[in-house]
């Protein structure tokens, strides 16, 4: 991680050149990924018609996770020993291809085969993007920039749809896909004028025993730290508050509540509204406290604080607000209760992300952040299953309460896997504390 500026010297997260032309490739490409999961459920409808489309969604859904399985980790590996900016441009231009290919699709094989190998692309992408960042923008600007992306994400749940829906209410339905192979596109340009460092490279001569050796260097690097096992854990009730959100919410509006799609698209829009505003909160919030730190050392164990007390709240938001579901809340309440579960899974995905830059080496970076890609989305792929069947089993309500009574017990076994923690961090806040 880079050094702390000296004291005196204002740094601005926006005078990083790097910093914004990957954060603009971040939008464009979010945006552009948003607008294919509306299209694509509108093009399933339209090729199979029917109750079909809702199985194709469901099978394409698990393929993309598959995906990320299987080639985050080898793609953490590569990332280590590679240019990351070649990858990233690679990445994108591969994804542009495959993406233009969509509109002529006419079977549902043809569906899977581009998802899966779309998402495959992605695997290399994402985390390698993700372990630019720390080297990007220093240690000092880092949970800013981490509050950003966030935001990005918040910002394209909710805009993406809208603008998937003008271009098939003006266009038509094959420039959904076409749209989203030019932002992959515009991605690459933008990422081809960035210097991205690269440091410490792995030398070491790359065999097939190498290879898989190093395939799990990422897991040992997040099991090896105990803030790190602690954040994990938490990923679970993370996965888990999420999965509730966008497996069961549109069966609690339309059937209990006996609302329609717009109120439906409204809890959505307040998941997304309570992740943005508290990553805002979070980055403003820590950006001051971690000012006054006089050196790195003064820095991380700052860091260890705020982010070990924010994972906790996240769980206990996620589990608090998850169980009053078989009381059946009003849509009023309901969308507040939505907004504190964007708020709570923001809680837990930033902190969870800084503390994997501030206890991984930039030669170490690739594979750690594919580890982490890899575990958090297997997270994803149990809850999601899992809610759908006892929502259908159970009813939306009283799956939500059980999912609040799991988040709430994950909660508390990560707060007993980081009782340690205070012993090897202490935090300088006036006086020296204890986590």
């Amino acid at each position: 991680m880079a050094d702390l500026p000296p004291a005196n010297v204002a740094t601005s997260l926006w005078r990083n050149r790097a910093f914004g032309y990957l954060f603009a490739a971040q939008i464009v490409s979010l945006l552009g990924s948003g607008v294919t999961t509306v299209g694509l459920a509108l093009f399933a409808y339209q090729l199979t018609g029917g109750e079909s489309a809702t199985a194709v969604i469901g099978y394409a859904l698990t393929l993309r996770i598959l995906a990320f399985l299987l080639f985050s980790q080898p793609a953490g590996v590569i990332a280590d020993r590679a240019s990351r900016k070649k990858i990233l441009i690679a990445a994108d231009l591969i994804r542009f291809g495959l993406l233009a290919l969509f509109p002529f699709v006419t079977t549902v094989w043809q569906i899977y085969l581009l998802i899966f190998l779309i998402n495959a692309v992605t695997a290399f992408f994402t985390p390698t993007f993700e372990a630019s960042i720390p080297d990007v923008v220093g240690s000092e600007q880092y949970v800013k920039a981490l509050s950003l992306s966030r935001v990005a994400v918040d910002v394209e749940a909710v805009a993406a749809p809208a603008l998937a829906g003008l271009l098939v209410a003006f266009l038509d339905l094959r420039w959904v896909f076409w749209f989203d192979s030019l932002t992959y596109l515009i991605s690459a340009l933008l990422v081809a004028a960035v210097i991205i460092p690269q440091v410490g490279k792995v030398k070491t001569l790359l065999s097939w025993r190498v290879f898989f050796s190093e395939i799990t260097h990422g897991t040992r690097v997040l099991l090896r730290e105990p803030s790190l096992r602690q954040a994990l854990t938490l990923s679970f009730a993370e996965a888990t508050a999420g999965a509730a959100a966008i497996v069961a919410t549109v069966v609690y509006v339309r059937d209990v509540l006996g609302r329609g799609e717009t109120a439906f698209a409204l809890m959505m829009v307040m998941l997304g509204l309570g992740s943005a505003l508290a990553a805002l909160v979070l980055g403003r919030a820590t950006g001051r406290y971690e000012r006054s730190a006089r050196d790195k050392a003064g820095l991380h164990g700052r860091r260890h604080f705020w982010t070990a007390r924010a994972l906790l709240i996240g769980g206990v938001v996620l589990g608090s607000l998850l169980l009053p579901g078989a009381l059946k809340p009003p849509l009023i309440i309901f969308g507040f209760l939505w907004m504190l579960n964007g708020a709570g899974q923001a809680l837990i995905a930033i902190p969870s992300s800084t503390l994997l830059a501030e206890h991984t080496r930039e030669e170490e970076r690739g594979r750690a952040y594919a580890a982490h890609f890899a575990l958090t989305h297997a997270f994803w792929l149990i809850t999601y299953p899992v809610i759908g069947y006892a929502a259908a089993r159970w009813g939306a309500p009283a799956t939500f309460t059980a999912a609040g009574v799991v988040c709430l017990a994950v909660t508390a076994l990560a707060y007993i896997l980081g009782r340690g923690l205070g012993a090897a961090h202490t935090h300088q806040r006036g006086v020296e504390l204890e986590v």
